[in-house]
């Protein structure tokens, strides 16, 4: 499904459309964008593998000396599949933890997102240079470049939450001369195409509603079958165009957002005004399924200040190939690219134990996305396999060999199905929070956060001080 991962964590690792527009709620909820920090560029090289040379771009970046003591420490925020926002530089977790340490601060947006464009476009042919692997070596140079600049000499500490928590791990193991530790928040690791995983987790958070969602899509997918409910199902559900059930992507572009309803509530639970608890209290009402079903959608349109469901699988196809810079679909074609040919991480309603989802989210129809957003390109089976495997081997998988990381996750988080959950060795623990989700240890710490949480932060601020000592 379209989660867009999240820029620092609360863009998108990672499909769900409506995950995405609750990730940019709670990004405006918990950022200052009013932030003082101008906007800097770096050079960079546009393909940092071809040894006779490569046209540079500049990349944007901000950074926040006010902490910093001189000999003290550098910290690095690092940008993911959206637009960076500079607000970090004065929020969350790091920060405070960068004033006790007086530690330099800098955030690096990553390459094809935001303003830190390397081509001209996102055309086929230029797609190529965007993957995780340029990414690292864009924070690398970068890191190299500020110690130089700004003559630090102590250990720098990266961050990261969703897929920049995944970089922030990477980025450890693959230079552990540039960086004494690394934070990685959230950071789905393996890469898999079909992520049936993720919505095993949202079935088990939702476990008292659970039975009615599954009642609800059932009833749903014998209605889609018979014309004469569309109109019904059209009005019921606040669709902005009468539903075409003989439009197979159309339904299930329909179905998809009715998951997401849940699916992102339960990924950013206790961020928005509508909790696992709420979502369970609409469902668990005393009306039938399909009604109930409903009104959750309704009460999310409204939670979203929207009228209407625009479900239409061409409305989202337009965002696919869309490739200017600063287009409405900045930040869809971007990840789409990167999920195909690096991570899969596709949300489908396979689940093998129970398919409490229905079955309509099956794999091909997100491989769909990428022939049809990338038609010069070749899509077979083979190929997606190959470039799984090929990420697998690159990073490690689910055991890569790093140490001083320390991996967080949270138990409602979906993700975390593709993250560290155990103890590596001595020096690459994992904190796994009972009842906390996405990224949840970023933030500030606020009046009613669980003692897990709370706990949490201690530990990792724990280990970074550690390391970087």
């Amino acid at each position: 499904m379209r989660v867009l991962i999240l820029a620092l964590c609360v863009s998108v690792a990672f499909g769900l459309r409506g995950v995405k527009k609750l990730e940019e709620r709670a990004l405006k909820l918990a950022l200052d964008e009013k932030t003082t920090f101008d906007e800097m560029w770096y050079s960079q090289s546009l393909d940092h593998f071809d040894i006779a040379g490569s046209p540079r771009w500049n990349q944007r970046y901000w950074k926040n000396l006010d902490h910093y003591v001189p000999g003290g420490p550098a910290f690095i925020m690092i940008g993911g599949e959206g637009e960076a926002s500079p607000g970090w530089l004065n929020y969350g977790f790091w920060s405070k933890l960068a004033a006790d340490q007086g530690a330099a601060m800098f955030l690096l947006e990553h390459r094809y997102y935001g303003k830190s464009a390397p081509v001209e476009d996102m055309s086929d042919i230029n797609m190529k240079f965007l993957s995780s692997r340029q990414g690292l070596e864009d924070l690398a140079t970068f890191i190299t470049a500020m110690s130089q600049e700004h003559n630090i000499t102590r250990p720098w500490v990266s961050f990261g939450g969703s897929y920049p928590g995944s970089l922030s791990a990477w980025l450890r193991m693959k230079y552990p001369h540039l960086l004494a530790a690394a934070v990685s928040s959230s950071g789905p690791l393996h890469a898999k195409m079909d992520f049936y995983e993720y919505l095993g987790v949202v079935r088990d958070a939702t476990s008292d509603c659970i039975d009615v969602f599954t009642a609800a899509i059932q009833e749903l997918e014998v209605m889609l079958q018979d014309e004469s409910n569309w109109d019904m199902i059209s009005e019921k559900f606040a669709l902005c165009n009468p539903l075409d059930g003989y439009n197979t992507m159309d339904v299930k572009s329909f179905m998809e957002f009715l998951i997401d309803n849940l699916a992102g509530i339960v990924q950013y639970n206790g961020r928005f005004p509508i909790s696992i608890d709420d979502v369970c209290g609409i469902m668990n009402a005393d009306v039938e399924p399909i009604e109930a079903f409903a009104n959750l959608n309704a009460a999310i349109l409204e939670m979203n200040g929207e009228t209407c469901l625009e479900h239409e699988f061409s409305s989202f196809l337009t965002q696919l190939t869309d490739t200017s810079f600063d287009g409405v679909g900045v930040g869809w074609r971007q990840w789409i690219w990167q999920t195909c040919t690096e991570f899969g991480w596709y949300q489908t309603t396979n689940q093998p134990e129970a398919q409490v989802f229905g079955t309509l989210l099956d794999l091909d129809f997100f491989k769909d996305w990428c022939k049809m957003a990338f038609p010069e390109y070749t899509w077979e089976d083979e190929k997606f396999a190959n470039e799984m495997t090929n990420t697998n081997t690159e990073y490690g998988g689910f055991i890569p060999w790093v140490e001083n990381v320390v991996f967080v996750h949270g138990s409602v988080d979906p993700w975390h199905a593709m993250g560290v959950l155990e103890d590596l060795n001595e020096a690459a623990p994992s904190i796994y929070i009972e009842g906390t989700s996405h990224c949840a240890d970023m933030y500030n710490n606020e009046a009613g956060d669980p003692q897990g949480l709370l706990d949490a932060r201690e530990k990792i601020k724990e280990y970074i001080i550690t390391w970087i000592n």
